[in-house]
């Protein structure tokens, strides 16, 4: 019952009127990247002077004659993007690293090299780069049968950390999934450790804070289990923090701001089963600075939640994510408020069919953008970015077109200390992708535009 008062509360706030479409209040787009067949999804990563950078995979045709790669691209504050150029093969994450650099990680399938329970071996390679500039020469830090993509997480202080999911086999011949890590810091990697080495881990998700202090979570057997290290000291003892009730599938974020303040967020997909009916649930817990176990868990929305985006903002966290309601989905804003939990949801724009894919920002003049893909008709389920913000009289502006209906796919949001506003990035084709497009006459691009002060 207390679920049920929760989500018709919810609803109710979210039948709140927002403002219609159309505000004109971005630059025109520019076009990043070449024309590719596909492109995405995308990576990004902001440097503290607010250079943005972001990187993406993408493939020319089909078949046995597809061809493809890696490429990123660099945005000085107050500029437009300069001319891409070559990303490490197999990229899956970007981080800022130290003050100038940004680090990027690269996951590449070796060929004919199964692992001793048969599982694909990859090597895990990193590359740095110069935010004004290309990616240097890739080191492998480990070789190993990984399962699911590594994740990768730095500070400005030349912290590094990268974790994985690794396929090992015990003494009796049985597999587990065991949990990794390797930590760059005073100048270079150490060696692989493991952080979780029972069971079979599935889900895995890091961050590093600026102070230093380092947190995973990862689910294993059901659990939702987390493990933080403050700095000066070793890895904590592991927390509980969430368990499944029947089928589940868990996905998982976490962060951590500035004074050292854990923050960790999962999507609950609690699977249909006789007599119960599945829900999407967004949950979350902290732990707070100064302190050693996390809060016991919040349930932020209890259905309807997709994918969620968490950022700091000025007094707390923002996170945002696409909420649907019994009028269909819409963009959705929770903030902690200088509290430990999460307020209310607050709509960002009335509910339409098919809206998907929401991102948030905070920029420095104190407000919170979110921008999500509206699907126009013909266009495959892509359609729209649009975006909405939040200023500091705590209320939404107009719903505002931030690309022309050009099949975007997927939106990004970065910030530009220059203007005081958010930079949009998102995966277009501008030449139409209708159904029945054949391959050869589909392009995709990167397209990039910075809302105007």
């Amino acid at each position: 019952m207390m679920h049920m008062r929760r989500l018709l509360l919810s609803l109710l706030l979210l039948a709140a009127v927002t403002p219609s479409a159309g505000a004109a209040t971005w630059s025109a787009p520019q076009t990043v990247s070449a024309p590719h067949t596909f492109a995405g999804p995308l990576l990004t990563a902001t440097g503290l002077d607010g250079t943005l950078v972001a990187g993406w995979p993408w493939q020319d045709t089909v078949g046995n004659d597809a061809i493809g790669g890696e490429s990123a691209a660099n945005r000085a504050p107050g500029q437009a993007f300069a001319p891409e150029h070559p990303a490490p093969d197999g990229l899956v994450g970007l981080a800022p690293f130290a003050h100038t650099q940004a680090v990027a990680l690269a996951q590449q399938g070796i060929p004919g090299r199964p692992g001793p329970t048969g599982a694909i071996r990859y090597r895990l390679n990193v590359a740095f780069a110069p935010l004004s500039g290309g990616f240097g020469a890739t080191r492998t830090l480990v070789t190993a049968p990984v399962v699911g993509q590594a994740q990768i997480a730095a500070n400005s202080r030349g912290t590094v950390l990268v974790a994985w999911i690794e396929v090992a086999k015990t003494s009796s011949g049985a597999t587990r999934r065991i949990v990794r890590a390797i930590e760059r810091r005073n100048g270079r990697f150490g060696r692989p450790f493991t952080l979780s080495g029972k069971g079979r881990a599935d889900t895995v998700a890091i961050a590093v804070g600026e102070r230093g202090d380092q947190a995973i979570a990862f689910v294993r057997q059901g659990d939702v289990l987390a493990r933080v290290k403050r700095p000066g000291h070793s890895w904590g003892s592991q927390q509980r923090v969430a368990r499944a009730d029947g089928g589940t599938q868990w996905r998982l974020l976490t962060k951590i701001d500035q004074r050292g303040q854990v923050r960790l967020i999962w999507r609950r997909h609690q699977l249909r089963r006789d007599g119960v009916a599945g829900r999407t649930a967004l949950e979350g817990t902290a732990m707070l600075t100064g302190r050693g176990r996390f809060l016991p868990a919040q349930t932020i929305l209890p259905d309807g939640s997709s994918m969620p985006a968490l950022v700091q903002a000025a007094s707390g966290w923002a996170l945002a994510t696409t909420a649907t309601t019994v009028d269909g989905p819409r963009p959705v804003l929770f903030r902690t408020r200088g509290a430990s939990t999460f307020g209310a949801p607050e709509p960002a724009a009335p509910a339409q069919g098919g809206l998907r894919g929401t991102d948030v920002a905070f920029t420095a003049g104190g407000a919170i953008t979110l921008a999500w893909v509206q699907p126009v008709a013909g266009q495959n389920s892509d359609g729209i970015v649009r975006a909405a913000t939040l200023g500091p009289d705590a209320t939404f502006g107009p719903v505002e077109d931030v690309s022309p209906a050009e099949a975007a796919h997927e939106v990004r949001l970065g910030t530009d200390p220059r203007y005081v506003g958010p930079v949009a990035l998102w995966t277009a084709r501008p030449d139409g992708a209708g159904p029945g497009t054949p391959i050869a006459q589909i392009k995709t691009v990167v397209r990039s535009a910075v809302r105007l002060p």
